[in-house]
């Protein structure tokens, strides 16, 4: 990791809260300042069929990625503020509660895993980060292992919902070991066209995974994800 990450990661844990949209000082029960808070959209699962989820896998969604939450992943991804999923985390758990799911429905949380060029290159995999926020709030235990990424594959942001598909087919790997049997809750930013998720559900149920539930900080609001929408890179 280079000085500039160690930085990061130093001055998120020292200097007080900031918010992960605008940089402003906020207090540490707040996940956004009051300004970047109005510029804020809740969403829930009602998205589920249109990025065409399996029947079975539950999503829940904090916000759409637009606004506020849209620059408050982009900070967090490409300007090295890992400590912003610390503050956006309770968004991730009050999108849980109010879409009906709670800690007991889960044997055990993971994340989307990210390339593994672009975790060497930023020094972590934001999701992952989220997904050990989720776990701490709720006792559900954590698994940073329990999915992999195989295969690097091209950065998405480029391509269309046909090609990600292509792009990601055959790029997951799962740990029967972990997951055979259990319920599983799995914790990503940015839900765009749904491919990833498909990806890492398949990949899940053939390991034996009792049920795999999704859920994002932020869901894009068009089927095709090209709204300016999250990559997952």
């Amino acid at each position: 990791m280079n000085v500039r990450k160690v930085f990061g990661f130093l001055s998120w844990a020292v200097f007080p809260p900031c918010c992960p949209a605008c940089g402003r000082s906020i207090a540490r029960d707040e996940c956004l300042c009051s300004g970047c808070m109005a510029d804020y959209y809740p969403a829930s699962g009602q998205f589920r069929e249109a990025k065409q989820l399996p029947p079975d896998a539950a999503l829940y969604a904090a916000a759409f990625y637009t606004g506020s939450m849209r620059e408050a992943v982009h900070r967090m991804k490409f300007s090295g503020n890992p400590g912003s999923a610390a503050i956006l985390a309770p968004l991730l758990v009050q999108a849980l509660r109010a879409g009906g799911g709670r800690p007991d429905d889960f044997d055990l949380v993971l994340p989307v895993p990210s390339r593994p060029k672009k975790v060497r290159e930023r020094g972590y995999n934001q999701s992952a980060l989220l997904a050990k926020e989720v776990a701490k709030r709720t006792g559900i235990p954590f698994s940073a292992d329990a999915l992999l990424k195989t295969r690097d594959t091209r950065a998405q942001h480029d391509l269309t919902a046909e090609e990600r598909q292509v792009n990601l087919a055959g790029s997951f790997s799962a740990c029967e070991a972990e997951v055979s049997g259990r319920r599983l809750l799995l914790v990503d930013d940015v839900l765009t066209t749904g491919a990833t998720a498909r990806e890492c559900v398949a990949a899940l149920k053939a390991a034996g995974a009792a049920s795999v539930s999704l859920l994002v900080l932020a869901v894009t609001s068009r089927d095709g994800g090209h709204d300016g929408a999250g990559e997952r890179v």
